[in-house]
């Protein structure tokens, strides 16, 4: 008999504690892996005295290496997964990225703090190939989309409730007695012991083994072939290139909004904390909203084909990000309804593309399939902190966002070929398919 969590149904040999194990490693893996980049700037300030004119250019250089390790270490870890099995990767990402955390706010220069760094990205590749496998291992395939929205949200909780944590914790140690330096690593090590404990939970509560338990393990180029000839799947390839675009919203909307709101602040005169201040519901609105959208789409994507879905997310993202130009700044909040409406095309990109890659990969090679993906997803990164950069520089605030609309467009009409020519197999509970 299947296991279940509410609603949805789990995969054979997969036990509620499992899903649970993993569902908490959604909240504490995503929330670890953004707390680094809340709290870095204290990091920066305090410890290391940088001056402000220097801790954007720091903190970019910084942000670039860390996708130049995934993009080099993602699929490996996607491939090794699927020779040893899903925990010893994952609990292996939780470990380094907790020797990391803890190691960051000793750093007594900036070459330490790139070492530092560097340490913290191996295990980051690690966690965020794996958690993208693992959630497509658990549910039927009746369930994913549900077990895929459930995911996302956790992961938008874990980065809210971390951002709150990192944001107060400091305070709470000076005013304990600490100096400010003091404070900033006790806040650190106290992250990175989370992380340790965590990672002993992964290896009591997920599902050993690997795949199917198969007697003969395939091989690294075995593995990485069938990777690659997968592109051949005209629907691995279009989750492939949302893949791509998926990450690149998630840095846009991440990096541009607030900085757009800076630049703002001299335009209407007022401070850049005051602009700070502003901002901050105009993101914490969005986020929410983009939860509820997240379990209504997950609730249909699994009543329709999957290729169906990514044209609905990949039109839902044109509508959203080409309504950027009717926006004069982000603290107007008469804009508020557009930028939720790009908060919940992201969210969705993200789900359309879990679902389409989850049902496509082969069950035996999953995680070397979606190891690549994450290798397009390292891509989407430095194309929109570096295109995207020179386009808000040159081009204005709006660059950013209707590049972003540009690649949607591009991919939609790629959905809408594949849907035509290339459909799939439905394997949802519903077998009347749109």
């Amino acid at each position: 008999m299947e296991a279940r969590i509410g609603p949805i149904k789990l995969s054979e040999g997969i036990s509620r504690f499992n899903a649970v194990t993993y569902l908490y490693a959604c909240i504490i893996c995503i929330g670890i892996l953004a707390g680094l980049n809340f709290i870095q700037p204290y990091i920066l300030s305090v410890v290391l005295e940088i001056p402000r004119s220097e801790q954007g250019t720091i903190s970019g250089s910084l942000a670039f290496m860390q996708e130049i390790i995934a993009i080099i270490l993602v699929s490996f870890f996607g491939i090794l997964s699927d020779r040893i099995g899903r925990r010893p990767v994952m609990v292996f990402g939780t470990m380094v990225v907790a020797l990391g955390f803890a190691l960051f706010p000793y750093a007594a220069n900036i070459n330490e703090l790139y070492i530092y760094r560097s340490i913290f990205a191996i295990g980051a590749a690690a966690l965020s190939s794996v958690l993208a496998i693992i959630v497509n291992d658990y549910p039927t395939e009746q369930s994913r989309g549900k077990f895929v929205s459930l995911h996302s949200v956790l992961n938008a909780l874990g980065v809210a409730i971390f951002a709150a944590f990192l944001g107060r914790l400091p305070t709470v140690f000076t005013n304990l007695g600490y100096d400010p330096i003091t404070a900033g690593r006790f806040t650190m090590l106290f992250v990175a012991s989370v992380a340790f404990l965590s990672g002993l939970i992964f290896a009591g509560g997920l599902k050993g083994g690997t795949v199917e338990n198969q007697k003969e393990k395939p091989g690294f180029k075995h593995l990485m072939a069938t990777a690659i000839k997968s592109m051949r799947n005209p629907r691995i390839s279009l989750a492939f290139a949302a893949t791509l675009l998926a990450r690149a919203d998630v840095s846009v909307n991440g990096i541009f909004i607030s900085l757009w709101a800076v630049t703002s602040a001299i335009d209407l005169g007022i401070s850049t904390g005051e602009a700070f201040k502003q901002i901050v519901p105009v993101i914490v609105i969005t986020n929410l909203l983009s939860i509820v959208w997240a379990f209504l789409f997950g609730s249909i994507i699994d009543r329709i084909n999957r290729v169906t879905a990514m044209v609905i997310a990949m039109g839902l993202g044109v509508i959203a990000y080409g309504s950027i130009v009717f926006v004069d700044t982000p603290l107007n909040y008469s804009n508020l309804p557009i930028f939720i409406l790009i908060s919940a095309s992201a969210i969705g990109t993200v789900i359309a593309t879990a679902s389409l890659i989850g049902q496509e990969a082969p069950v035996r090679e999953r995680g070397s399939v979606i190891g690549v993906s994450a290798f397009f997803g390292a891509c989407g990164i430095l194309v929109a902190t570096s295109v995207g950069g020179v386009l808000f520089d040159s081009f204005g605030p709006k660059g950013p966002f209707l590049l972003i609309c540009f690649i949607h467009a591009i991919i939609f009409f790629g959905a809408i070929f594949v849907r035509i020519k290339s459909p799939g197999e439905y394997f949802g509970a519903n077998k009347e398919t749109i």
